[in-house]
């Protein structure tokens, strides 16, 4: 990909596995801990990975300039950050972040995704659910009580406002506990649609996911 730094899964890679759980936590955390596994941890600072994990937070594109910069980019922007190294074990991708992102008035969350290769990334979990997230479509991500009809009427909303679903995974802690639903979409959801599924009874948090900018020629990441 066009970017800034020395290697596409740990630099642009990694840009976008962060901007990717920015989507999903729906604005610049004010706190992030991010916990670096394997390659990430042995060998990131020497391919930038740490800045561009807080490039990505900030919302920056992969090709943008002041990366070098991008710390003190983040203190003027109110982005905390700290990082450790975590040992997810041997079945864990080795390129592998985990975000600990917390925002005034946000609900906090733990997001967990891998940087697999020529930009391309993937989030593979979302507060403690298994999830296969790319970024290469829009998405809706609702959490909610298990119950009948609720999926349903998800899936009656997107259809009032001619939103095909391009993809749906769901996964419970258990019969009539917490859910979650991601739906992968052909094309972006409205706010109005968004509020509509956030503001059901059922429902105790939705996030509307943006696709992924290309991993290169985004611009200089000012928009």
């Amino acid at each position: 990909p066009i970017m800034v730094g020395p290697s596409s899964s740990h630099t642009a890679g990694a840009l976008r596995l962060a901007r990717l759980a920015r989507e999903v936590h729906g604005a610049q955390p004010g706190s992030a801990v991010i916990g670096l596994h394997g390659s990430f941890a042995k060998t990131g600072r020497g391919h930038g990975t740490h800045l561009a994990l807080v490039a990505g937070l900030l919302g920056m594109a992969v090709d943008d300039a002041r990366l070098p910069s991008v710390m003190e980019l983040a203190r003027e922007a109110g982005l905390a950050v700290t990082f450790a190294e975590v040992d997810l074990g041997p079945d864990s991708h080795p390129n592998t972040a985990v975000f600990d992102l917390s925002s005034p008035g946000r609900r906090p969350m733990r997001l967990a995704g891998a940087s697999l290769g020529g930009g391309a990334v993937m989030l593979t979990e979302i507060n403690g659910f298994p999830a296969s997230l790319t970024g290469n479509l829009d998405a809706l991500l609702v959490s909610h009580v298990d119950r009948p009809g609720v999926i349903a009427r998800m899936c009656s909303v997107l259809a009032l406002y001619d939103i095909n679903i391009a993809g749906m995974r769901v996964h419970r802690r258990g019969r009539g506990g917490e859910a979650l639903t991601v739906l992968e979409l052909d094309s972006s959801c409205p706010e109005e649609v968004y509020r509509c599924l956030a503001g059901s009874p059922q429902v105790t948090f939705a996030a509307r996911v943006g696709r992924l900018p290309e991993a290169g020629g985004e611009g200089d990441g000012r928009e």
